[in-house]
């Protein structure tokens, strides 16, 4: 399973004010602005990690009917940092891990692999299995519950070309120091 750490790549964290903890992040930690998606939402799909195909996101084995969050993104570097706000459907992952009032809380450590399929094979032979996993268009991911061993959960991604473009867009972001929608020049 170490392979599967071999390539760092996202902080995630976890809140229950989408704004506060991105304005946490652009005040306190002086990152630039972060890019914010409300109410992005997947449905349940296949309970084959393998499947691919349209979005989806499988919870707990089951097919999720509504799963909807809030994202902040933003990078510092070549690390990228997630906010995420749980907001409705099969979304406990990430809402029992909040501490409320608090700007955001450490979620998950994310990790880049060529081939989620072959990834979901290492999980497998190593006794475990995703507790979510699906594909939201550019990026296929799975969470492994590692809350018990490590304190949090890891989140092994395979992205696909609109996933790289919009991380690099970020890196790039970051290390101009620019802010997406304003006028830099």
């Amino acid at each position: 399973m170490s392979d599967l750490f071999r390539n760092f790549q996202q902080l995630g964290y976890v809140t229950d004010d989408i704004d506060a903890a991105a304005s946490y992040l652009e005040s306190r930690l002086g990152t630039v602005e972060c890019i914010k998606h409300y109410r992005s939402a997947l449905v349940g799909g296949d309970k084959d990690p393998g499947s691919g195909g349209s979005d989806f996101v499988v919870v707990d084995g089951e097919p999720a009917d509504e799963w909807v969050i809030d994202v902040a993104l933003v990078n510092a570097g070549r690390t990228n940092l997630e906010i995420i706000r749980p907001v409705s459907g099969s979304v406990d992952l990430y809402r029992d891990a909040i501490r409320p009032g608090e700007p955001a809380t450490l979620h998950h450590l994310g990790f880049l692999v060529d081939d989620f399929d072959e990834a979901s094979a290492i999980v497998a032979a190593g006794g475990r299995s995703w507790k979510q996993f699906g594909d939201s268009g550019g990026l296929r991911f799975g969470y492994l519950d590692m809350r018990a061993e490590l304190g949090h959960f890891v989140e092994i991604m395979e992205l696909g070309e609109t996933g790289t473009k919009t991380f690099a867009h970020l890196e790039a972001l970051s290390n101009a120091g620019l802010e997406p929608g304003k006028d830099n020049s």
